[in-house]
């Protein structure tokens, strides 16, 4: 009873974040969960979004996960910018939604093979994934759009 109370939200943080998506797909369930890979697909506000959540497994391994958008054009963007990803945006809406991503939400921004990305691994002692926070993971999704957004306007 107490490992099922305390894997229960890491089994339903992925079906949380399947709605907040369009036209959700991926591989969610105890299967998966099981393997240490769920995947979860769909659409943002008309833009390709992807959740891959890798639990834990291990004593010397550590859970993560990533949330990646597609900009429109993506691997076209990457090809023409060189340099620091920060400094491909010009945008102030899209900067502070770059700071609030990194500083208050403690994701760590990259962008490769077309797609941004989120990563994001919990500090000191803590059941990954956790409970899943609808509020927290919609300002993530909104805040990585303006950035995508201000990146394929630059483009």
């Amino acid at each position: 009873m107490i490992v099922w109370k305390l894997w229960t939200p890491a089994l339903s943080f992925a079906q949380g974040f399947r709605l907040l998506l369009e036209r959700p797909t991926g591989s969610i369930g105890l299967w998966p969960f099981l393997k240490g890979v769920e995947t979860v697909g769909g659409e943002y506000d008309g833009r390709p979004a992807l959740l891959i959540l890798h639990h834990k497994r291990g004593r010397n391994t550590l859970g993560y996960l990533v949330v990646a958008m597609q900009p429109i054009g993506g691997t076209e963007m990457e090809t023409r910018y060189s340099g620091a990803f920060r400094e491909w945006i010009h945008d102030p809406a899209a900067r502070a939604a770059w700071d609030d991503l990194e500083l208050q939400l403690e994701l760590k921004l990259s962008f490769g093979e077309g797609w941004m990305r989120a990563t994001w691994q919990p500090h000191g002692v803590f059941i990954f994934p956790g409970r899943f926070d609808s509020e927290r993971w919609r300002r993530v999704l909104r805040a990585m759009h303006t950035v995508v957004t201000s990146l394929e306007r630059g483009a």
